[in-house]
């Protein structure tokens, strides 16, 4: 009965990492069953700007706004790769 037991936790545990999404470098999300959001920011550039995209989907609406950022004033701080 242990064995049994054993394997049937290994195939969920399998089965959760096998089905989980990819990593997205630079990239910070949420998600709750009404809606979520994602963060991404490109790599910085000599001047400390770089582009932070967002992403917001609730109760199937939403949308993407891309603008640029300076490191110094970027709120939540950058997080990209």
């Amino acid at each position: 009965m242990k064995a049994l037991v054993a394997v049937a936790i290994s195939g969920l545990v399998a089965s959760g990492i096998a089905l989980a999404a990819p990593a997205n470098a630079g990239c910070q999300s949420g998600w709750t069953p009404w809606g979520g959001a994602e963060i991404c920011d490109g790599p910085v550039a000599s001047d400390g700007n770089f582009q932070r995209c967002q992403t917001t989907g609730v109760l199937g609406f939403g949308g993407t706004n891309c603008f640029i950022v300076n490191v110094s004033g970027a709120s939540p701080p950058w997080v990209g790769p």
